[in-house]
């Protein structure tokens, strides 16, 4: 284990345009002060030149599963096992859809797949996926993403615009200086949660009229699964429970995440309270349903003539009951989604619910990657608000981790 100031940071270059967004990660990397090396697959070297990665990171490249050994140093002699096996970091950019499936599928046909075949258990793994729209788009192409986010690979991107192939839409591999904040704070915080248990509700809940009809919303849960991702990276033990959403928006499970699928509000209730007390942090991201159907059909309620009106009953404030019972070194973030006057009801919900922060957002955060948000942490002791504005969810949810480590800090 090293420093997080000071990393073993691998980065395996593929064959895509966007390698030379990798040369400035590479040498934003260095410059921070991490050792950084760097692997490159035979098509990498047709876009961008090793010598010019040898120069940004300073140290030679492998880019030949055999090369020329001059010195006849050990190392040497097996280019497909170091520095992987040392690597405290490994960075997958650009990742592109032959690379993506030759490390899902466990192929070492290069120093870049062997490299990735080589890391330790402890090294924290990132891809950044570079293409063409129609390939980004392909199912086997989105299983191999997913058989590598399973494993505990986190994905950076990929963003929409303009591609290098002419086309417009999804693909374009995310920025140099976007990668690397990424890359920075996780190389940070790699251990901050180590030892401590969160306990992370996400999704909407379904509150069933008969089994075809239900009142809900439509949250995704992406928030949820970047919260989760986010402390992972942070070396925290995770208890996911979430209510129904596709799987492409949750977070892998592992043997420090594990999810508890809900359905309803009760449900969801009823999951949690067997792990709050463990919990040293809650984060209430869920969109629960504020009513429910006072009568529920067994069989599909037919559809009549005219109108009818439907009697509903309140679900239960799955925050204001666990935290009713919260002990005094448990963190608990909530949200709160509103479409007007929105500090005060944060405030409002902040108190009643005894949380210590609340995450406010608006409509623009249903189902997207980007949202409003602002924030309100009482931990601090100034409870004022903070406006952190448009962000995307993988950094409003680093930015909610940085505050529960500090407030984990803050209880002692």
């Amino acid at each position: 284990m090293h420093m997080a100031d000071s990393l073993i940071i691998l980065t395996g270059v593929s064959g895509g345009v966007a390698a030379y967004k990798t040369v400035e990660l590479v040498s934003s990397l260095r410059k921070a002060g991490h050792e950084v090396h760097v692997a490159m697959s035979p098509a990498a070297t047709r876009f961008v030149t090793p010598l010019t990665f040898a120069a940004v990171s300073g140290r030679p490249v492998l880019d030949q599963l055999w090369p020329e050994t001059r010195r006849g140093e050990l190392k040497e002699f097996y280019p497909h096992l170091y520095p992987a096996t040392e690597a405290d970091l490994f960075i997958l950019a650009p990742a592109t859809a032959d690379m993506i499936a030759q490390v899902a599928h466990g192929l070492g046909k290069d120093a870049v797949s062997t490299s990735a075949l080589s890391l330790p258990d402890s090294c924290q793994k990132f891809f950044c996926p570079a293409m063409n729209v129609e390939m980004w788009e392909q199912d086997v192409v989105q299983a191999n993403v997913h058989a590598l986010a399973s494993r505990g690979w986190t994905r950076i991107g990929p963003e929409s615009g303009h591609l290098a192939c002419g086309a417009e839409g999804c693909g374009r591999m995310s920025e140099a200086a976007d990668i690397f904040t990424t890359i920075q704070h996780a190389g940070e915080n790699r251990t901050a949660l180590a030892g401590k248990k969160v306990l992370i509700l996400s999704g909407p809940t379904r509150e069933h009229l008969d089994p075809i009809r239900y009142m809900g919303n439509p949250s995704s849960g992406k928030m949820g699964k970047a919260i989760a991702e986010e402390a992972r990276l942070m070396g925290a033990d995770i208890d996911f429970v979430s209510g129904p959403v596709p799987a492409a928006h949750l977070p892998a499970a592992g043997p420090a995440l594990r999810i508890h699928p809900v359905v309803s509000a009760r449900d969801m209730l009823g999951e949690a309270e067997v792990l709050f007390d463990a919990a040293d942090a809650i984060i209430y991201v869920a969109a629960v349903a504020d009513y429910a159907p006072t009568e529920y059909h067994e069989d599909k309620r037919p559809k009549q003539g005219g109108d009818i009106t439907l009697a509903f009953k309140a679900t239960p404030d799955i925050a204001a009951t666990l935290c009713a019972r919260k002990q005094a070194h448990q963190v608990t973030v909530g949200f709160a989604l509103q479409t007007d006057d929105g500090e005060a009801a944060a405030r409002a919900k902040l108190e009643k619910k005894n949380l210590d922060a609340i995450v406010l957002n608006y409509m623009d955060a249903l189902g997207g990657n980007c949202g409003t948000y602002s924030f309100i942490n009482r931990m601090n002791g100034t409870k004022g608000l903070q406006e952190w504005g448009k962000l995307d969810k993988r950094t409003c949810a680093q930015r909610i981790m940085d505050a529960v480590k500090t407030g984990h800090a803050t209880k002692g």
